[in-house]
């Protein structure tokens, strides 16, 4: 029945879009699609009051969540009322009695299967089409990165000629993209080939006016230059997100130095390479919303580099990586290993997996007596409430099925802003 109300539910949005035509700009990509949906309604001014665009909220990025952003209706949880409503508003929606009222649609494309994108593609045909990264992800379900690859790129293939393409030149699998179709195409990315190039990205921090700590970004574009500080999160994804950003502005021609500006309002999403206070003047990176091998690599690398004082610890909780397959025990010793060989003072894993992980940092010679095993997120984050020392640095990362928020709340220095400041608040959750 629910798969029934979804179809439902998207053949009326198709209709309406359809219809009303607004600009459907879309990202989708293995990692960084939330951040850099985010980035790019920022960059665009969509949050203006007086903006027409429209925002997929959340994680609204499936079969129910790109409907439920073009009705303007949150989830309706197992309501029947709520379904009732939404069902009724989608069809006057449809019939035009009703309307979507938007310019742009913003939207993240995800997917966990075989088919996924296309059929979203088939709800809100893009006409700007972003694609983050190709890496492992739900491999259980696509068996190999190879078809990963094929089910990602099939927002590039569909692109019309008069459409844009924004493909980050740093992946050798996403610039397939590049003879796949006949739209423009504009680049970005570290390589020197970008259009629009990211040029430097280092984490700043304020012991001050911890809230002003951020990540420091440089950015050009064709001769422009742009230089911000992007508060409150960490790591390369975000600088890549406002990169990415630019790029569409770039390529709807709209003022680059104005959406620059814009950017610095940007503040990412909860559980994602966020900078959070914790107890004992500690610093948190939370990076619990989700995770693959990519992204973990990605967030230890991030770890590694960040400053911290003298005699202070980096400590990196790990969670399980989920949907990986047959992948999943190598995937989980890589990261074990790189754990080990970037020089992380202590491995605290947590989960089904926390073993593979633990072996991996021990077979790359990390001590024993730093590494610690806990089958669930909750221990883990007593065990570390207990060891913390001022100035130690905490990144916290996992699958969200391991929920590993759980641990940023044990250890954030203002508990009572998790529900501003962590994922997985709400009721059902909770």
């Amino acid at each position: 029945m629910k798969k029934l109300l979804q179809r439902f539910l998207g053949t009326c949005a198709r209709a309406a879009i359809l219809r009303e035509r607004p600009r459907v700009v879309a990202v989708a990509g293995s990692v960084g699609k939330s951040s850099t949906k985010e980035a790019i309604a920022v960059a665009g001014g969509a949050y203006d009051p007086t903006s027409r665009a429209l925002v997929s909220p959340k994680n609204y990025n499936n079969e129910l969540g790109i409907p439920l952003t073009a009705f303007r209706t949150p989830a309706p949880g197992r309501s029947p009322v709520a379904w009732i409503r939404l069902l009724v508003r989608a069809a006057l929606t449809a019939l035009g009695a009703k309307r979507i009222n938007a310019s742009s649609l913003v939207l993240e494309f995800g997917t966990d299967h075989p088919g996924d994108l296309a059929y979203l593609i088939g709800i809100a045909h893009p006409d700007v089409a972003v694609l983050t990264a190709i890496a492992p992800e739900h491999t259980e379900f696509f068996g190999s990165v190879e078809a990963v690859a094929d089910e990602e790129l099939a927002i590039i293939r569909t692109l019309t000629e008069d459409g844009v393409a924004i493909l980050n030149a740093d992946d050798a699998e996403v610039m397939k993209g590049k003879e796949m179709t006949d739209a423009t195409v504009v680049t970005f990315g570290e390589s020197p080939t970008s259009d629009v190039r990211l040029l430097s990205s280092e984490v700043v921090v304020d012991e001050q006016d911890p809230e002003a700590s951020g990540l420091e970004v440089h950015i050009i574009a064709l001769g422009l230059g742009a230089r911000l500080r992007l508060r409150g999160v960490f790591g390369k994804p975000h600088a890549l997100a406002a990169a990415a950003a630019l790029a569409v502005v770039h390529a709807l021609d709209i003022d680059f130095h104005d959406s620059a500006e814009q950017l610095k309002a940007y503040r990412g999403m909860p559980g994602r390479t966020r900078l959070i206070t914790g107890i004992k003047r500690t610093t948190l990176l939370d990076d619990s919303y989700n995770s693959s091998p990519l992204a973990a690599l990605s967030a230890v690398r991030d770890l590694a580099k960040f400053p911290r004082r003298d005699g202070a610890k980096r400590i990196a909780a790990l969670g399980d990586m989920l949907e990986l397959g047959a992948l999943a025990d190598d995937a989980h010793r890589d990261l074990g290993r790189a754990v080990a060989e970037l020089g992380i003072d202590m491995l605290v894993a947590s989960g089904t997996l926390a073993h593979a992980i633990a072996d991996g940092a021990k077979d790359a010679g990390m001590p024993e007596g730093s590494i610690f095993v806990f089958p669930s997120s909750v221990e883990a984050g007593r065990f570390i409430q207990e060891r913390l020392h001022e100035g130690d640095v905490v990144l916290i990362k996992g699958s969200q099925g391991a929920r590993m928020e759980k641990i940023t709340k044990e250890l954030m220095a203002e508990p009572l802003r998790a529900k501003e400041l962590l994922v997985r608040q709400t009721e059902e959750w909770q």
